[in-house]
């Protein structure tokens, strides 16, 4: 499944940080990787190109196949990696964030606009996250809401792919007696029925867990470290069930906090007349 990883780098020691997770993940899945550098100026181009060969060079060998690129635009950097993940299908961008405000990225507002433009899963590097082996648990991060719960064949898939166990994981507040209000997640035992339908619908093993807090990010952040988790897996727009928390603004906060990766997925928007996704308004 995993057998593209596209990695947008600018310069910044926090991109190539993205590299080196990007190497790691590859190496576990047999992928190859595409390191990307975009850049405005043609007259730039050549000189660009070797500074960014001798970038890769330094930081090899590898055992895993790695090109590099420089492409010319005169559009947003999130246009043309759209542009560039289009023309590998199944291709996944591997790229640093700090997590800040919804979803703002190292390379200016690459990771948000991305997001919007892109049905594809992205992988988000955070500050604090360093390369791992990629052995450990993939948490899928659910919320009560039909949007919440589309992570789930996706982090089952790459848990597989990863030869790791999924863990569903939800927070509640803990002054609801560890029972989030309103809804599916009413339920006591909703993230173990998930995981069941799950573990019945891939046919792996799939584990479960119930988290309290009232900051649901660094909840599930420190859940992760402790439990030495691979990835987040998420899905960057649900509603949530969980009070006063959306998913969609938690995601900025697992990136912000998690020393793993997190794996994004979207739903679709409604397209506009130039075809891209639409745009949500913001509150």
């Amino acid at each position: 499944m995993v057998q593209h990883l596209i990695v947008p780098v600018d310069g910044s020691k926090e991109s190539w940080k993205a590299f080196d997770v990007a190497h790691s993940l590859a190496v576990r899945c047999d992928a190859d990787i595409r390191v990307v550098q975009v850049e405005y100026d043609p007259l730039g181009r050549n000189l660009a190109a070797a500074q960014l060969r001798d970038e890769v060079d330094q930081r090899g060998p590898f055992d895993v196949e790695v090109t590099s690129e420089v492409r010319l635009t005169n559009d947003p950097v999130a246009d043309e990696l759209d542009r560039l993940v289009t023309m590998h299908p199944g291709a996944v961008v591997v790229m640093a964030s700090h997590g800040k405000g919804r979803s703002a990225a190292i390379l200016g507002s690459v990771t948000e606009g991305l997001l919007q433009r892109s049905f594809g899963p992205c992988v988000l590097v955070g500050p604090h996250v360093e390369p791992d082996d990629f052995s450990g648990p993939v948490l899928i991060t659910v919320d009560g809401s039909d949007e919440s719960e589309t992570a789930l064949p996706l982090g089952a898939a790459w848990a597989t792919e990863l030869r790791a166990t999924p863990w569903v994981v939800t927070v509640s507040e803990p002054n609801n007696g560890g029972l989030p209000p309103g809804g599916d997640v009413l339920d006591s035992n909703y993230p173990a029925r998930l995981a069941q339908e799950l573990q019945t619908a891939s046919g792996h093993p799939v584990e479960f867990d119930g988290l309290h807090g009232k900051h649901p990010a660094v909840t599930v952040a420190d859940y992760a470290a402790r439990h030495d988790a691979s990835l987040i897996v998420a899905a960057s727009h649900g509603r949530s069930g969980l009070s006063r928390f959306t998913l969609g603004s938690v995601v900025s906060g697992f990136v912000r906090h998690a020393t793993c990766p997190v794996l994004v997925t979207r739903l679709p928007h409604p397209a506009t007349a130039d075809g891209h996704a639409a745009v949500p308004a913001r509150a």
